[in-house]
């Protein structure tokens, strides 16, 4: 709504991904239980039902939890501003109104008719608004300390790109396992002792094999009817509304705004847009390979409603079928299509399979909830069996044969409310059927154990195959690890060792990151060589352990043009890091209380 406020925009609360709030609720407050108007109470801030619609309607295509966490957040750093004695003062506040572009009338100056009706709009008195204005400020500023209180030098940046984009001229010698475990003495006590000292790794886990019953809301439209009067009304509402459209085939460019960049990729797409001018039959092709790099359809119908930007849609409607496009530039980058089908007015029998799809679906929507009450009294009123809940709503019992433990359930992306529901005690133990269990927004399941296995330990005898293997692994492992550490030691005080040295080669900081884990990359980096000595590391957290050699370290080239773009790196990665200090510290400070609403209020 201000531009002062998106004057004072910083760069902290872009990164923090905050949402702009509209505040709600304003009024006259009526008594109500404690707790009942709110799902969270962080310090003074409320966290309602309310709040979290508005700001999830506003937020489309976020997902509701995300959401609320961003509202839990935002009310941690208001109360952190307040606890921080960070306030913006009336004065100020009313200056802000004062220069706000949308409060002026036409010769310029402040309104105060206008102001009114903007409060009028939103049902606000002019202290409520000063108050939301005071909060948001208040917040602001917060940020911006987060922000503001970080400083990268030049020196700092070039250490960094130094560090990180030097190119090394190694070599290397790896202490391979294998060479190792014929030198593992094994005999059944030792293997014992190896297993009483692993038991844990030897846990058979607690597992049931279940039959499910699952009602879905698919299932429930194949089995409606739809008359092809239904189908032709449907169609003619339809008909009477839309546009003219265009199937397209087309290939996308993204381009950054930077004028380079940009040019870069233009030239690439002038290339791609010679070669399918050249040969038409192959735009299909080379359509589906960009998609499918990008992830996206490379074939979709358009409508002529702006949704596509003007200068994509004025070349699209302009194109005669068949025919390719020039480049097509526009603000997200460049674009070549090819017009496949031309469609002024929706034809019927184009339209009637997905029309009748249609029709059946929202006829399942609305039975949807009256068979799952009707599937939940089935479960409830035979808990012992699925076979009476299966044949009153016409469903098939699905009875897989493998043993369900919470470990495999959720590896293979079963949702945690199921999974809690096979665990539960009263299917687990009393085996009883399951309360329907929402699978998705379209499918709900009621779910039994046929057998259960509780968690126990594998007695030696029968896991006797997999000790001896991780007890040859164990030791093989240390024996290596000793070997590397003798080595290392007698290569940093110059002494000659019998090793099979790899051949010389080039790493760049790229490959070294990818190759390695995270604790390797961290020890090469330390490797420097000195006084034309070379320097030796030992990598561990590899499969088996490696020394590099460092003979040298090249410096990357074009340090100083890289300067900026490093210290801008810095600066988010540490105001993330200050960031994340606040956050605890205001998650130890600020009390928070749980209310009766909740964050789903279907569940």
């Amino acid at each position: 709504m201000f531009h002062t406020v998106e004057k004072y925009k910083g760069p902290a609360q872009i990164m923090l991904g905050l949402i702009a709030l509209t505040f709600v609720g304003f009024g006259v407050s009526t008594a109500a239980a404690p707790g009942s108007d709110y799902i969270v109470q962080i310090g003074d801030e409320k966290v309602s039902e309310q709040s979290l619609n508005a700001a999830t309607q506003n937020m489309q295509g976020e997902n509701r939890d995300a959401v609320f966490q961003s509202l839990v957040q935002r009310a941690y750093l208001t109360q952190g501003a307040k606890l921080m004695g960070i306030a913006v003062s009336q004065e100020q506040i009313k200056q802000i109104i004062v220069d706000d572009p949308n409060f002026h009338d036409s010769t310029g100056k402040f309104s105060q008719e206008l102001l009114s009706q903007y409060l009028s709009q939103r049902h606000m008195s002019e202290d409520q608004f000063v108050e939301e204005i005071r909060s948001q400020f208040a917040l602001q500023n917060l940020l911006n300390l987060v922000q503001n209180g970080t400083l990268i030098s030049d020196e700092q940046a070039a250490q960094l790109i130094n560090l990180t984009q030097a190119v090394r001229t190694i070599r290397s010698v790896t202490f391979d396992l294998e060479s190792f475990a014929g030198k593992v003495k094994t005999d059944d006590a030792a293997l014992q002792r190896y297993y009483e000292a692993n038991k844990k790794d030897y846990v058979v886990p607690q597992a049931a094999k279940i039959e499910y019953v699952a009602l879905t809301l698919q299932d429930l439209a194949q089995k409606q009817s739809v008359s092809e009067e239904e189908v032709r009304k449907a169609f003619d509402e339809q008909a009477a509304q839309a546009g003219p459209r265009r199937e397209i085939a087309h290939i996308f460019f993204p381009a950054p705004q930077d004028e380079a960049a940009r040019a870069a990729v233009k030239a690439e797409a002038e290339k791609v847009l010679a070669k399918v001018k050249a040969k038409p039959a192959g735009f299909a092709a080379e359509a589906r390979r960009y998609a499918q790099n990008a992830g996206a359809e490379s074939v979709l119908w358009v409508s002529k409603n702006g949704a596509l930007g003007a200068e994509l849609e004025n070349a699209v409607f302009s194109l005669p079928k068949g025919q390719i496009s020039g480049l097509i530039a526009a603000e997200t980058g460049f674009y070549i299509v090819q017009v496949l089908n031309i469609q002024d007015k929706p034809v019927f029998e184009q339209e009637k399979a997905h029309i009748e799809a249609e029709l059946k679906q929202r006829k399942a929507m609305a039975e949807f909830n009256a068979a799952k009450e009707k599937l939940a009294e089935s479960a409830f009123n035979h808990p012992d069996s699925l076979a009476e809940t299966a044949k009153a709503l016409g469903l098939k019992i699905e009875a897989p044969d493998e043993w369900l433990t919470r470990e495999n359930g959720k590896a293979a992306g079963m949702p945690d409310n199921l999974i809690e529901a096979v665990f539960s005690d009263e299917v687990l133990k009393k085996k009883h059927n399951s309360e329907p269990v929402s699978v998705s927004d379209n499918a709900v399941w009621v779910v039994r154990a046929k057998e259960v296995r509780e968690e126990q330990t594998a007695p030696f005898a029968e896991v006797k195959d997999s000790v001896l293997m991780a007890y040859l692994r164990s030791e093989a492992s240390r024996l290596a690890g000793d070997k590397a550490d003798e080595v290392l030691a007698d290569l940093k005080s110059g002494r000659q060792v019998e090793v099979k040295w790899s051949g010389v080669s080039e790493l760049n900081a790229q490959q070294a990151r990818q190759s390695m884990p995270p604790e390797a990359y961290a020890e090469l980096i330390k490797a420097r060589p000195a006084d034309g000595k070379p320097a030796y590391v030992l990598l561990k957290g590899l499969p088996a352990p490696v020394i590099l050699e460092v003979q040298k370290i090249s410096a990357p080239e074009n340090v100083t043009e890289q300067i900026p773009a490093a210290k801008q790196a810095m600066l988010q990665q540490q105001a993330g890091n200050t960031f994340d200090y606040l956050m605890q510290y205001l998650y130890r400070q600020i009390p928070q209380e749980t209310g009766a609403q909740k964050v789903n209020p279907g569940e």
